[in-house]
């Protein structure tokens, strides 16, 4: 009988059986990552199963560098040990060899020309990768990423869909701890995340599928049928909410996803999306999303606002996906346009600094985008400023504004702010946390917490308001919606320093008489049609 995909139905999307953040999505970076995080964290919970079990039995160690294995084993674990290092070679190889080509590049880098050095450049780098010097002088690496995705590296093998039947509160850190097989209630598809089957199993969130059908087509055995039937269900699905007010609507779905609606013409940012049936029934989730998306922006390739996990499933919905433009190359300025082409999406479009696009009745413009990201050369990251019904929408996520020249400089340009989206999370991860398995050499502790990845407190939040002449701000983007936790490893505590801040921030756009507010769990708010936007 046909029935639909449950909105309780959770995706996760894995490489290698780890959570498929962007920098284990691409495979340059995923192969240091499997290299210098994940297969030392398989290692290192085997030298210790007690000792990992201990740290992570404290709540506040939840987000640490121990391994939980769930429902499995240590025996689970040094399976998968072993099973990774055997399916895990092209990777393994390319890591090798991107450490093997840095040191003869500081051996030979000293201002020579580097040409005579690709007769030596490892085979797995061989046509995808370029040498080079910059202004200073010191020696690099750049990669060509579309050639890139076309390597063994890749590993299309190495992917799956893991369904599992309704959240896990308990699901462990996914950056920390891998998605071991067989747990209650998981399917695994083994499936690339380019498949166009996978359109197909999504779109029955909306439209019955025959499920017998669709388990021939994966090539489910007759003993996983039965897992997977249970992910469907008969009950028709609610449908989205149309927008007929005349006005513009904001929905807020958690984190830094907002969705924007005039008329039906919907424009979404940063989608990071939770399902029903995780405690928490009083949030917007996928099961309330239109058909379709006209605009998805994405503000940087971090795994909270990039997330595969919520655009896979929303892949055959997206009219266009707008991103930033990377610098083209670099191991920590990975490519996003590149990525999601390889991954089955189309008509994506980046944007540079100050650019703007102008689909249907929107406009989008990439504004800079400072902090957040360990003070690296990193230029795939943007602050969008949406225009949409004569109303000026600014979603400054994790932005540090350490220079609010800037924000001068973009005022004649940008309009109207009715509604400025900040985020104040001001203490953040040490650089280390997230970049270091890219760094060349290791980084010292003080200066991987200095130039951690935190955005803006509570004073220059508000300068950077006034400054614009926002009318309204929303805090967001803090990584504390409860189903969000195995993704940011944070929760609501309001003694927590952001949350701190919020209240600051408050008494501070009051002072001027600017309303500010925490959004969180769920918000919806409409704003009149103007005309014609106003100069600040």
């Amino acid at each position: 009988m046909p029935a639909y995909l449950s909105p309780t139905t959770v995706v996760q999307p894995l490489i290698h059986r780890w959570y498929a953040v962007p920098f284990v999505a691409a495979p340059h970076t995923g192969a240091l990552n499997l290299t210098k995080r994940q297969i030392p964290a398989l290692r290192g919970y085997l030298d210790g199963p007690e000792r990992h079990a201990r740290a992570l039995a404290s709540p506040g160690m939840f987000g640490a560098p121990f391994v939980d294995p769930a429902h499995g084993t240590p025996e689970d674990v040094e399976a998968l040990l072993e099973e990774t290092l055997r399916a895990g070679e092209p990777r393994i190889r390319m890591a090798e060899d991107i450490d093997a080509l840095r040191v003869l590049l500081a051996k030979h880098g000293d201002g020579r020309a580097l040409s005579p050095l690709y007769d030596e450049l490892p085979p797995s780098l061989r046509g995808i990768s370029e040498l080079v010097y910059d202004t200073a002088n010191h020696p690099g690496l750049r990669f060509f990423e579309s050639l890139l995705y076309k390597t063994p590296a890749t590993q299309p093998e190495a992917q799956v869909i893991s369904l599992l039947e309704r959240h896990d509160s308990d699901q462990p850190f996914v950056y920390s701890s891998p998605v071991l097989p067989g747990g209650p209630g998981r399917t695994d598809l083994q499936v690339p995340f380019s498949s166009p089957l996978l359109d197909e199993l999504f779109a029955a969130r909306l439209h019955p599928v025959d499920v017998e059908e669709l388990a021939d087509r994966f090539g489910l055995a007759e003993s996983e049928r039965a897992g997977f039937r249970r992910l469907f269900t008969e009950e028709e699905p609610r449908r989205y909410r149309p927008n007929d007010t005349g006005e513009v609507r904001m929905q807020f779905y958690g984190h830094a996803s907002v969705l924007l609606d005039l008329g039906g013409f919907t424009v979404m940012t940063d989608p990071t999306v939770g399902y029903d049936g995780d405690g928490f029934d009083q949030h917007f989730t996928i099961a309330d999303l239109p058909e379709r998306i006209d605009v998805v922006i994405l503000s940087h390739g971090h795994s909270d606002h990039f997330s595969l996990e919520t655009l896979l499933q929303l892949r055959s919905r997206i009219g266009t996906i707008v991103v930033p433009q990377s610098s083209g190359g670099s191991l920590a300025d990975i490519g996003l346009r590149t990525m999601l082409e390889h991954y089955g999406f189309g008509n994506v479009v980046e944007l540079a600094d100050m650019q703007s696009l102008e689909v249907g009745p929107a406009t989008v413009t990439a504004l800079p985008f400072l902090g957040e990201h360990g003070e690296l050369d990193i230029r795939a990251k943007m602050v969008p400023m949406v225009r949409l019904g004569g109303r000026g929408f600014m979603f400054a996520t994790d932005t540090s504004p350490v220079d609010p020249t800037i924000y001068d400089l973009v005022a004649d340009e940008i309009g109207t702010v009715d509604a400025l989206f900040i985020g104040l999370e001001c203490v953040g991860a040490p650089l280390s946390w997230l970049y270091g398995p890219l760094l060349d050499e290791p980084i010292a502790r003080e200066h991987s917490v200095a130039r951690g990845l935190k955005g803006s407190f509570a004073a220059p939040a508000d300068r950077v308001a006034d400054q614009l002449g926002a009318r309204h701000i929303f805090v967001y983007a803090l990584g504390i919606e409860p189903w969000l936790k195995h993704l940011t490893g944070c929760w609501y505590d309001p003694e927590a320093e952001q949350l701190k801040q919020e209240v600051i921030l408050r008494e501070l756009a009051a002072e001027r008489g600017v309303t500010s507010e925490l959004l969180y769990i769920t918000a919806e708010r409409t704003w009149p049609v103007q005309d014609e936007p106003t100069a600040p």
